[in-house]
Formats: C-alpha cells, structure tokens, sequence
C-alpha cells in the first residue's frame, strides 16, 4: 500500500483535507486523476446531522480554486471568491451542488481568513487566524501542486 500525501487545515471545530484521488471510469477503460477536497467536523455532529462534505474537482478546478486562494490573500481589504462545483452521480440522479467560499474579512479591528464549504442545508466553515495565514496560502500551493501532479488519463491498451 501506498503512502497518500494529504494537506490539512484545521480550526477549533473543524477541517479541511486535501488530497489526490483517482477516478475510474470502467465502461470507458480509463482512469483519471482527481484532488480531493474534504471539509468535516471535528466532533461527532448531533444524531441525524452530516458530519463532513466531500468532492472530487477535476485538476484544473485544484488549480482555479488555489489562484481564487491566493487572490483573496492578496487583498488589502476584505474580500470573498466562490466557486460551484457541479456533479451528476449518474444518469436519472439529480445534480450535486457544492458551493466553496474563501474570504478575507475584517471586522471591529480584527480580521481573519476561511474557507467553508456548503451542499443543501449543509455549511462547514473553516477559520482561519492570521497566526496560521500561512497555512492558508500553502494549501493554495499544495493545490496547484496536485493540479499537476494529478493532470494525467490512463486508457487500457485497444
């Protein structure tokens, strides 16, 4: 068994990890690379509530959401970049939205960064303090890392 590299981010109540997945697609004999991104809680949700919201993004989706990562880090002021990812499970099943949001926001003389995550009725937030700011703008490289590293379609031989 393999080692998998993962990146996390935690907060006091809740996580964010990221990691390269693959997708196989077995009618078409392919196999393709994928990162993972996976929000949770760090404690056990009250009974019947979700305790984590997790997605594949296609490399160039790691790769839009790490500059949209770096944008907000870069502003001098609050700011906030969201991006939908949309998925199908299969045909006849309805389509799965997932909202991210990443800001930057200052508020009463304080300020701060995060990324949450929503699906549904279903909102996890990670917070971020300026003391783990850096934390922030490497899981921004470790996603254009994977965007790379996980940019590649294995086809069986015809």
């Amino acid at each position: 068994m393999s080692a998998k590299h993962i990146f996390a981010l935690y907060s006091q109540k809740t996580g964010l990890e990221i990691t390269p997945e693959i997708k196989i697609n077995g009618n078409k004999g392919t196999s393709e690379g994928r990162v993972q991104v996976r929000f949770f809680l760090l404690q056990a949700p009250t009974e019947g509530k979700i305790s984590q919201i997790k997605f594949l993004l296609e490399p160039w989706e790691a790769f839009d959401m790490a500059l949209r990562i770096e944008k907000v880090f870069a502003s001098t002021a609050g700011c906030k970049e969201k991006m939908t990812h949309k998925f199908t499970p299969s045909a006849g099943q309805a389509e799965v939205v997932t909202s991210v949001t990443i800001e930057k926001w200052e508020r009463s003389g304080r300020s701060g960064l995060g990324i949450a995550v929503s699906r549904g009725d279903v909102f996890i937030s990670v917070p971020i303090g300026n003391d783990s700011a850096s934390r922030f703008l490497y899981a921004a490289h470790f996603l254009k890392f994977l965007s790379a590293r996980q940019g590649w379609i294995d086809r069986e031989a015809a």
